[in-house]
């Protein structure tokens, strides 16, 4: 592992590293399939294999995390039917405690996320993760995915720092190994189920909070 010096970057992803994918696995599986099925009376499996088809096809694209987009494909108001939902967004376990302990260096410090930016300023409500952080940074602002290569180059354009001496924490595979081909120098895969060394050199921990312990 390579040493971190103070200028480090250190970037991190929000939904599954930060927050409970959960959350937002359950808009996607249950509540607006149900918003869905009520406003076109058809049932909820019709409804799940049609969004099923709609999300493959939109699969690691822009459009998949954009809000908007949803809105208008659907006629439905995406963040209204979350914010309509009793249940919010949660930290993982031990998230809170690892962003609190990296608060305390003076490295910069961004949230590198697909999520939609109205979407994150709603669960900021809920658990003000922001306080912890310089900056965050989202896909839509510079009009490229995170899976996509050219998201990393205006990235670090965007927020001034180098790629080569920065790290970088995300739970999607596809994205981590986007960050190694663009020469990101760490880059850490969150997976509860692995404990390895990828052949690009990406490393897995289960939790945030495990690997913080580790690097600090």
């Amino acid at each position: 592992m390579k040493k971190l010096n103070s200028t480090t970057a250190i970037l991190l992803d929000l939904d599954g590293v930060i927050l409970n994918l959960e959350y937002d696995s359950k808009f996607w599986k249950f509540w607006l399939p149900e918003t869905l099925a009520l406003e076109s009376r058809k049932s909820i499996n019709v409804i799940k294999n049609e969004l099923d088809l709609l999300m493959k096809k939109e699969e690691s694209s822009l459009n998949w995390y954009d809000l908007n987009f949803w809105d208008e494909l659907l006629g439905v108001d995406c963040l209204k039917i979350m914010k309509n939902q009793d249940e919010k967004c949660s930290f993982l376990e031990g998230s809170l405690e690892a962003l609190k302990k990296i608060s305390q260096l003076k490295n910069p410090k961004h949230i590198l996320t697909n999520c939609d930016p109205r979407l994150i300023l709603y669960k900021a409500e809920t658990k003000d993760f922001l306080q912890f952080f310089d900056s965050y940074l989202c896909s839509m602002q510079l009009g490229f995915a995170k899976e996509q290569k050219e998201f990393w180059a205006l990235a670090s354009l965007n927020l001034k720092i180098d790629l080569g001496n920065s790290i970088f924490i995300d739970d999607n595979f596809k994205i981590v190994n986007s960050a190694a081909k663009a020469g990101v120098g760490q880059v850490y895969w969150i997976n509860p189920g692995r404990h390895k060394v990828l052949s690009n050199g990406v490393k897995t921990y289960p939790s945030l909070k495990a690997l913080i312990d580790t690097i600090l």
